[in-house]
């Protein structure tokens, strides 16, 4: 952090804040692994048939957590980060270590794997198991929107928080 950053107390992030930075943010990491299966379907010749699919699948995990994992324990804001004016920090305000990186991906995967069963749920007349992780989600937003550090979880997880950074000071030329 700057000693502009560590002079000022540290405020969380609102929700909306927070949903904009992951849409911006998702097509930041799309293009990424597009590139990435681009590059591995060209120098191997992969394809959903071929056995070692499921390696794939697992290496493009790798590298959505290495995209992430570089950004966040090298200043803890990404592009998107930055635009929105975000930082990851330590639960303290301490700098992201690699530790903090994995346990955040991780479960945020896990959070957006039961978002997806969800909707898989919904699509295919599961109407029980939709509504299920419907009241789940809500909850786990309803919760974050009244936590006074808006921690999620798996803010809580990992022992990291998203804070809002300064504004930019304008200068005239």
């Amino acid at each position: 952090m700057t000693d502009a950053q560590t002079s000022a107390p540290l405020q969380p992030i609102g929700i909306l804040r927070r949903l904009a930075c992951i849409i911006y943010e998702s097509m930041l990491l799309l293009a990424v692994l597009m590139l990435t299966a681009l590059g591995a379907t060209l120098l191997t010749g992969i394809n959903e048939e071929h056995p070692l699919f499921p390696l794939f699948t697992l290496f493009t995990l790798c590298v959505a957590f290495l995209y992430f994992g570089w950004f966040w324990t090298r200043g803890g804001v990404s592009l998107a980060m930055q635009t929105w004016r975000i930082q990851l920090v330590g639960r303290r305000g301490q700098a992201v270590t690699w530790m903090h990186a994995m346990r955040r991906f991780l479960v945020a995967l896990l959070q957006w794997v039961v978002i997806l069963v969800g909707l898989q749920a919904w699509r295919t007349g599961l109407w029980p198991v939709a509504l299920g992780v419907l009241v789940v989600v809500a909850a786990g937003l309803v919760w974050t929107w009244r936590h006074p550090q808006k921690l999620m979880l798996h803010d809580l997880l990992s022992d990291t928080r998203l804070v809002r950074l300064p504004d930019h000071k304008k200068t005239g030329v």
